[in-house]
């Protein structure tokens, strides 16, 4: 019978090759698990980028063929969806506009500040131009 030193330093040397195993394994399921959460995160943020770009030009459709009450109502329902997202302000500013709904218009033009500051060359452009039809739609004075 040998003696059980060389068998424990063999037992010993597998339990350490062992060891390297699993933490390859375990390095590599760490990898995979990052790998799917990034692509999960990229596929909702694709899924997000389609879903503005078709509710922009679902309302830039219904405001290009004069049906504003319905530009309107999906310019809201965007709102409602997105409150935070610029281009749904602008749209529902848009469909006020061309409704005639010069007072909240501004309103919503307004609001586009609190969500972008950086907006502001744009707001201001469009309130010149809102206080332009105001100017105009007021009565004139008689006599």
């Amino acid at each position: 019978m040998t003696p059980p030193d060389p068998l424990l330093g063999e037992l010993a040397a597998i339990k350490w090759l062992l060891v390297f195993i699993a933490a390859c394994a375990l390095g590599i399921l760490a990898a995979f698990v990052m790998m799917v959460v990034n692509a999960t995160g990229a596929m909702k943020e694709n899924l997000r980028g389609a879903r503005f770009q078709a509710r922009n030009v679902e309302v830039e459709q219904l405001l290009a063929s004069g049906r504003s009450l319905a530009a309107k109502s999906a310019a809201l329902d965007w709102l409602k969806s997105e409150p935070h997202r610029v281009e749904a302000h602008w749209a529902l500013a848009r469909a006020h506009y061309q409704l005639g709904e010069l007072s909240e218009a501004k309103q919503v033009v307004n609001a586009v500040l609190t969500i972008a500051p950086e907006e502001h060359y744009r707001v201001n452009d469009w309130l010149d131009l809102l206080d332009a039809q105001f100017s105009q739609r007021r009565p004139k004075p008689v006599g």
